[in-house]
């Protein structure tokens, strides 16, 4: 059988070039030197050790996991919630003798063309935009499951696992409002109408009470266009203004309560401040944070045990929405507390 080794002597390049190649790395070989290679390969009739196992068993054992990870600045794998979520989608679906292939930065035809040459059993596609996921679950014939896709789309191989956001920002304001924050304000980090769950159930809180939250008390970081430091130092003189703040994540709120205490400004007696998520960091912090807790254990698990029952060619249900709750800690404090 023809090795990796035996196609870089025939090409005279190394083992490397070789292999970048064969998994796609196309801006680390020049087109004349790919092309060559290329052809090669198709002459040879070389096919990599884990397509063969998975031509032989027809099920390669393994679940692409793809995540929209735009711009330079963010990095999804340091993003402590996706942390905790690969964990645990890797835990369940090694229980299931499967095992998850990570595809950052993808474009749709890179994860269709991965998801086929790695003769992928499903995909988990998360934090995707609509069209993205549209074209990919349409394109792709075996189970996908979307995470955290801010819409529903009904497809008969497409499970989607979402979780209450709406909620979640309804009792966020419910909260703010029991504490006497009539002057609140919230940080986003998307200014898309499609994305706006959490800012429409703040909102719909105040709302109800007989205020009025303007898009001037709705503040956008998108980190794919700034840093979240650039982000909170263009808006602390607006951010200032108000009595509480309702971060769209636990990462923005632990950066805001760092941000405003470099600034002069003390967490919760000058202001308060909640986050989303309850990522493991919102209990070690100081003050510990307010959050709208999501599980993201049970989030995983459904999007296992959905993957595998649709592998196993057993019905499931399409939709799946999961509950949030509030998580009161201490760094919101009522009005009439504050700068006692």
């Amino acid at each position: 059988m023809i090795r990796i080794k035996d196609i870089a002597e025939m090409c005279g390049v190394s083992t490397a070039t070789v292999s970048y190649v064969i998994h796609g790395k196309q801006g680390k070989v020049s087109k004349e030197v790919r092309e060559k290679i290329e052809a090669v390969i198709a002459e040879s009739g070389y096919i990599s050790n884990q397509s063969a196992l998975s031509l032989v068993s027809k099920s390669s054992g393994l679940i692409g996991v793809a995540v929209l990870n735009l711009g330079e600045s963010k990095n999804i794998m340091a993003d402590p919630y996706f942390g905790v979520l690969f964990s645990y989608l890797e835990k369940e679906f090694r229980k299931n003798d499967k095992y998850i292939l990570m595809l950052l930065d993808q474009s749709v035809d890179v994860i269709l063309r991965d998801a086929r040459r790695w003769n992928l059993d499903g995909l988990i596609l998360c934090n995707q935009l609509k069209d993205m996921m549209i074209e990919v679950s349409s394109q792709f014939s075996k189970p996908v499951v979307t995470i955290d896709a801010s819409f529903e789309y009904e497809y008969d191989k497409l499970v989607q696992i979402f979780i209450d956001d709406f909620n979640g920002g309804y009792i966020m304001g419910q909260y703010f409002l029991s504490l006497g924050h009539k002057n609140a304000a919230m940080i986003d980090d998307s200014d898309l109408e499609i994305n706006r769950h959490r800012w429409r159930g703040f909102r719909q809180a105040y709302m109800e009470s007989g205020i009025v939250l303007t898009e001037d008390c709705h503040y956008i970081i998108d980190i794919n266009k700034e840093k979240i430091r650039d982000g909170l130092n263009r808006i602390l003189p607006e951010i200032k203004k108000h009595s509480a703040v309702f971060c769209v994540s636990d990462n923005y709120a632990l950066q805001l309560i760092n941000h405003l205490y470099q600034n002069g400004m003390r967490v919760p007696d000058d202001i308060s401040v909640a986050g989303y998520d309850d990522i493991p960091y919102s209990s070690y912090s100081n003050p510990e944070l307010t959050t709208i807790r999501q599980n993201v254990e049970e989030k995983a698990v459904t999007a296992v045990n959905s993957m595998m029952r649709m592998l196993s060619g057993k019905t499931v249900k399409h939709n799946v929405k999961l509950p949030v709750e509030l998580v009161v800690r201490k760094s919101c404090r009522e009005v009439w507390r504050l700068r006692e």
